[in-house]
């Protein structure tokens, strides 16, 4: 092949990594987070396992199944708002993650640049969540407010009404663009 040809095969990108860092990363950030959140090894085990099967073959979703290992594990403790916090943020990123999982190639490499606007929507999402957690842990942990009056059944029918609203907004804006 001659010098010309070999200079057009190449592309140049910011700066990446290989896509087996995200992938052990995943499993990495779900062994943290089941030590911090669950007290039961069995299910800090399952967590993991679940996330290396997620990496491994994610059309399994085992990224999802660790999100139910580390609620599972989550019930056997006490409720607490530190809890529910970072649960919120790590249950959001591992979905993240789980997600990315399905178009990323074994052998590729990712432009973190690439990754900005999954970035931008995570923390967006958490600059609502993290409040609204944050007000429901302390209206419903014993305690609190509304620890007599108003039951988590009342809060699940609420939480359902806000997200029918939701989902019809959404629907109307999409249709109009």
């Amino acid at each position: 092949m001659s010098a010309p040809m070999r200079r057009n095969d190449w592309i140049r990108t910011d700066a990446s990594v290989p896509a087996v860092v995200l992938r052990l990363g995943s499993i990495a950030f779900v062994a943290l987070a089941a030590l911090m959140l669950i007290p039961v090894v069995g299910w800090q085990i399952a967590a993991v396992a679940m996330a290396a099967l997620g990496v491994v073959l994610p059309q399994m979703f085992g990224g999802w199944f660790a999100i139910g290992c580390i609620a599972a594990g989550m019930l056997m403790t006490e409720p607490s708002i530190w809890r529910a916090l970072v649960a919120v943020f790590v249950v959001h990123v591992i979905h993240a993650f789980s997600s990315l999982l399905f178009v990323i190639p074994w052998r590729g490499r990712v432009v973190l640049a690439a990754l900005r606007p999954t970035l931008r929507r995570l923390l967006m999402v958490q600059l609502v969540a993290q409040p609204l957690t944050l007000l429901v842990m302390a209206l419903f942990l014993p305690g609190g407010r509304a620890s007599g009056g108003v039951t988590v059944e009342g809060a699940a029918i609420a939480g359902a009404i806000a997200l029918a609203v939701f989902a019809v907004l959404f629907l109307v804006r999409a249709k109009r663009g």
